[in-house]
């Protein structure tokens, strides 16, 4: 019987799963006996309550989700098979599974049932929208890391080290990728904010990174690619 990684996916096939889905690949080529892969993407979905005839206010009604939402969950898991495919992962050693509910209790429970091995997650980074966003509703790979019967894997983004001193080619750099890597999505720049989000790892952000954030934002307002927007005394630089 072979062993097997529980793999969590999400719902866009994010950067962050798209790593994790890499690093589990290789997990599963190099050992001996191989490992199998269970792809898991969890439809998140609340309890709700209800006043209807027969039923107590507050009573909690069974989790469920749209249809829409387990097709699109199904489409995302075909997506991800068929990366793993092109990188030698053979079809009779994946599984997919999807499951609604609060995802990161879902993906114990899943772990629990089906025995596995480890468990591994993308994580998206540590940018301050990240860590903002952790801050409010917490993240999930550190319930998951709680909750877990075994051992968790978290693969982390790379932070690749710039290769000269020109910070404002570095930030200008940051941002298309950033833009590529979300497009559809409304994003809103300051620059003091850019500095941070986007800092090389070896550099403390002061006003000289916020600088060269300022001006990679300016050509890039420049070529068109993004709109300079000046609100009261804050410049505000947006991609729509």
């Amino acid at each position: 019987m072979y062993r097997k990684i529980l793999l969590g996916v999400d719902a866009e096939l994010s950067p962050a799963t798209q790593r994790a889905l890499l690093t589990a690949c290789e997990l599963s080529l190099q050992a001996s006996p191989r490992y199998s892969l269970l792809l898991l993407t969890v439809v998140p979905a609340t309890q709700a309550s209800t006043v209807h005839p027969g039923i107590y206010i507050g009573q909690l009604l069974p989790i469920t989700a749209p249809s829409w939402q387990k097709s699109q969950a199904e489409e995302v898991l075909l997506k991800a098979r068929r990366l793993l495919e092109q990188h030698g992962i053979a079809k009779e050693y994946i599984e997919n599974c999807v499951r609604v509910g609060i995802v990161a209790e879902e993906i114990a429970r899943v772990a629990q049932d089906q025995n596995v091995s480890m468990i591994v997650l993308g994580s998206r980074g540590e940018s301050w929208r990240q860590k903002l966003r952790r801050f409010f509703i917490g993240s999930i790979s550190r319930r998951v890391l709680q909750l877990a019967p075994c051992p968790v894997v978290i693969v982390v983004p790379p932070r690749d080290r710039p290769q000269s001193s020109d910070l404002v080619s570095w930030y200008e750099n940051a941002i298309t990728r950033y833009l590529n890597e979300h497009q559809g999505s409304l994003a809103v720049f300051v620059p003091s904010d850019v500095a941070e989000q986007f800092a090389p790892f070896d550099k403390s952000v002061g006003e000289l990174e916020i600088r060269a954030a300022t001006q990679a934002l300016e050509k890039l307002a420049y070529s068109g690619t993004l709109f300079r927007h000046q609100i009261a005394n804050e410049v505000r630089y947006v991609n729509d």
